[in-house]
């Protein structure tokens, strides 16, 4: 087990994910249109999309993620009423992570928000390739091969229903109690913040 360096690209906020290993968590890399419009929203499309307009995301539960630094910079968008919870830093725009609520033991990490130069190593390989069908670009074979999207939504939900028995819903960074840590922002695709 080990810790994952996380830091905003200017360095105000920071923090760390704690007992990191690729057995525990799923790395996966996210094609949808709220994930790239996420992006876009934060003027930071090149930072975060791949050439096919994916998203590398490390999922965890809140339980293991620590914010040290910052704290009054963290910002909530969402891009509808009910959408995703997705987090940034105000201070440079970069992605956090997205959470489904404050009662779902789950976080997306987002690599650009990973600082740690072992990334790689701790969080493991890509292993699924998920939301193909919004691609903006023809994802190599090769790619789609080595992390198929088959049995993942089966293999995540397990994980959650284990870190929800196993109490890792909290403490939660980003939302005190039920209420969000600050209030979100709704953002309609193609806007910016």
């Amino acid at each position: 087990m080990d810790n994952l360096a996380l830091q905003c690209q200017c360095g105000t906020v920071r923090g760390r994910a704690i007992k990191v290993y690729p057995v525990d968590g799923t790395r996966v890399v996210c094609y949808c249109r709220d994930c790239q419009a996420f992006a876009h929203a934060l003027n930071a499309a090149d930072r975060i999309l791949d050439a096919e307009g994916g998203t590398d995301i490390y999922q965890l539960p809140p339980a293991r993620l620590q914010i040290h630094h910052g704290h009054d910079q963290i910002r909530c968008l969402r891009l509808s009423e009910k959408g995703l919870y997705r987090w940034y830093a105000g201070c440079c725009n970069t992605p956090i992570g997205n959470t489904l609520g404050p009662g779902m033991p789950l976080v997306g990490l987002i690599h650009a928000f990973i600082s740690d130069p072992d990334a790689e190593f701790k969080t493991g390989p890509v292993r699924a390739l998920v939301n193909l069908s919004s691609a903006t670009g023809t994802v190599p074979r090769e790619k789609v091969r080595a992390a198929p999207a088959k049995g993942y939504m089966r293999k995540i939900l397990f994980k959650i229903a284990l870190w929800k028995l196993g109490g890792k819903t909290h403490p939660n960074p980003f939302f005190a109690g039920k209420k969000p840590i600050t209030e979100p922002q709704i953002v309609s695709p193609g806007s910016t913040v």
